[in-house]
């Protein structure tokens, strides 16, 4: 086992707490369900993932301190043309910005608010409009991933394979919450008959990506990502991370998928896959954190997820 009371820079970690855990799985869910909307259409969903996309942005403002202030800023910005795009921080609230704000334009198609009439349905139904929201989507679940690569001093989560984990569980909680809808009656069943199929390869495409990650972690170079790896699967986060995560959130619902058609079971595996995404987004987030009060107490000054 490593001595973690050697890894000084990793123990500068911010304790960044349940709003950037669950900013990274709203993103996630409404980014990948966008994705998946282009083939599924339903209004409902459309809705589902509107209130994600808003959610996400305002629980990431609302942590940077600049929630009321973010208006301000976008005018200012735009009257001046003053825009830092060498800030990935920058870039990263004008791609949720986008997507919240298209997203509100889509339900307000769906549900005949101001855009009413038959030319405002075709635009919604048509394929260019889905497209843009599906890249859109896609876009964003990545950049939600990039920014924990981006953080100074935790060795763990500067792997590329973050965002590819991202999209993965972001594409099997998109599908647990069409399911999900499908059997509460808010989706058109036809439309989502090939949920269960498709979740067989994505879970496995998941599970896949997990264990990359840990193992490239295990076998890195630097000794704050073997210790970050070996804390996320014997730590005190280790009982999230296999049993939120990979038992309930990814193998239960490959289980089921494999082995049964049962409309109830089915559904409850749609709930573990939605809620087994934040719990793995929270098992590798919150490891970094538990280091950090387990040898430094808990930190003198936060700092921003822009710093």
């Amino acid at each position: 086992m490593i001595d973690l009371s050697t890894l000084t820079p990793q123990l500068q970690a911010t304790h960044w707490g349940w709003t950037i855990a669950l900013f990274l799985w709203f993103i996630g869910l409404s980014g990948m369900g966008f994705f998946i909307n282009y083939w599924v259409r339903q209004k409902n969903f459309v809705y589902v993932l509107t209130f994600c996309g808003i959610a996400g942005l305002a629980l990431v403002t609302s942590h940077l301190g600049r929630l009321s202030n973010l208006p301000f800023v976008i005018f200012y910005a735009l009257r001046d043309f003053s825009f830092n795009f060498q800030s990935w921080m920058m870039i990263g609230i004008v791609l949720l910005s986008l997507l919240s704000v298209g997203s509100v334009f889509y339900s307000m198609i769906c549900a005949g608010i101001i855009f009413k009439g038959s030319k405002w349905q075709k635009l919604a139904q048509s394929d260019g409009f889905n497209a843009v929201f599906s890249v859109l989507g896609v876009c964003s679940t990545i950049y939600s991933g990039f920014l924990l690569t981006q953080a100074v001093g935790v060795s763990l989560w500067n792997s590329s394979l973050i965002p590819v984990l991202w999209i993965m569980s972001g594409l099997t909680s998109s599908i647990g919450m069409l399911e999900l809808m499908s059997a509460m009656g808010l989706v058109d069943h036809k439309s989502v008959d090939w949920c269960s199929r498709t979740s067989v390869w994505v879970d496995t495409a998941k599970l896949f990506a997990i264990f990359s990650f840990v193992y490239v972690a295990l076998g890195s170079a630097s000794i704050g990502a073997r210790a970050g790896a070996e804390a996320l699967i014997s730590g005190n986060q280790a009982l999230m991370f296999w049993i939120g995560g990979i038992t309930f959130g990814t193998a239960l619902p490959l289980l089921i998928n494999l082995i049964t058609r049962s409309q109830k079971v089915i559904t409850g595996g749609a709930i573990f896959a939605v809620f087994g995404a934040l719990f793995l987004r929270a098992s590798i987030f919150f490891q970094v954190i538990t280091i950090l009060l387990v040898f430094k107490g808990p930190p003198k000054a936060r700092k921003h997820l822009c710093t």
